[in-house]
């Protein structure tokens, strides 16, 4: 079998899209995966949902037009791969599946499997690990089969608060934790406003730099995120220009010299003050982080990956001292 290889720019076709949007109960996850959905297919696109909750997405068909397919348990991984896949070879132009949680947390998903073959293995303590095996050789199946896929795909997923001893409260997700960063395009929802964005925490979130531009904190999800989503996909998404940052004035140094001078070696580089800059911001916690970075330029912002990690420890220890809990970071994982 031969391979041809062509420029890149040539290819026009949608490449892989994947969305996981996570939220609490009342937060607007399947309305706002709807919404997601139609902006990526467009107005007269052919949208199919996998409903694993009984036919809750029915209730929407006055506001949506869609087909649906109502998936009972047991909820094993491969079955969520068939969908995907018979819903690709049926021509839609793309797939919500509400919710996801179930694969994970469902009769007859991950864990309730696991559970299952722990019993069959005695519920003895030398089988915890092995009991795992099915169950996360499946996950990971569906996860590649997924990947193998070029109809766009919505994951509604189930979120909630979760008691960390011995006095901290955390979001989680409902599902593998690896799995948010495994698509395209992750965020949680407000959990007290409908369909609203929330990337305060910024481990709760993966976005390129041009999804940032899309997807900001605060914005209410409509069809606009997803067409615009759709346009990136196919490499006809162009950016809005963002302002550059600044680089800030040395003491004493005229802005004459500072703006046209020579180079000198002992003066910060725009990496140096583009740094010095970010842990400013984080000083000031997630919230203030986040809004900094999104007001980058995606080169900017790419090259604060290099301390990212470093930013999220300055952010944490700030939003810490806010709540008056100085363990508060070293208890977060």
């Amino acid at each position: 079998m031969s391979f041809t290889f062509i420029p890149a720019e040539r290819f026009k076709e949608r490449a892989g899209l994947f969305v996981s949007l996570t939220g609490g109960t009342n937060s607007g996850k399947t309305y706002s995966a709807m919404r997601l959905a139609r902006g990526i297919a467009g107005p007269t696109g052919k949208v199919a949902v996998l409903d694993t909750e009984g036919g809750r997405t029915l209730h929407l068909k006055a506001d949506f037009a869609f087909d649906a397919s109502v998936m009972d348990p047991p909820f094993r991984p491969e079955r969520f791969a068939a969908a995907a896949k018979a819903a690709e070879d049926a021509g839609y132009d793309a797939l919500v599946i509400d919710s996801f949680s179930m694969e994970w947390a469902g009769l007859g998903g991950v864990l309730d499997w696991q559970a299952a073959e722990f019993e069959r293995m005695g519920s003895k303590d030398s089988a915890k690990g092995t009991s795992w095996i099915k169950p996360k050789m499946a996950h990971k199946a569906m996860v590649y089969s997924f990947l193998q896929r070029r109809i766009p795909i919505i994951f509604s997923i189930r979120g909630e608060e979760s008691f960390v001893p011995p006095n901290k409260t955390i979001f989680k997700a409902i599902t593998n934790k690896q799995f948010p960063f495994e698509v395209t395009v992750s965020f949680r929802l407000e959990s007290d406003r409908k369909g609203y964005i929330d990337l305060n925490d910024p481990k709760s979130w993966k976005m390129e730099g041009v999804h940032q531009e899309i997807f900001k904190h605060g914005d209410r999800i409509d069809e606009e995120h997803g067409a615009a989503l759709a346009r990136w996909a196919c490499g006809a998404y162009a950016p809005k220009p963002a302002p550059q940052l600044a680089a800030p004035a040395m003491k004493d140094e005229p802005e004459q010299r500072r703006l046209t001078g020579p180079a000198d070696a002992t003066r910060p580089s725009n990496r140096d003050r583009l740094f010095i800059a970010a842990r400013e911001a984080a000083k000031r916690g997630h919230v203030a982080l986040v809004d900094f970075r999104r007001n980058l330029d995606p080169r900017a912002d790419r090259a604060l990956d290099e301390i990212q990690a470093e930013l999220i420890d300055i952010a944490a220890d700030a939003d810490s001292r806010d709540d008056g809990d100085p363990d508060q970071h070293s208890e977060a994982a």
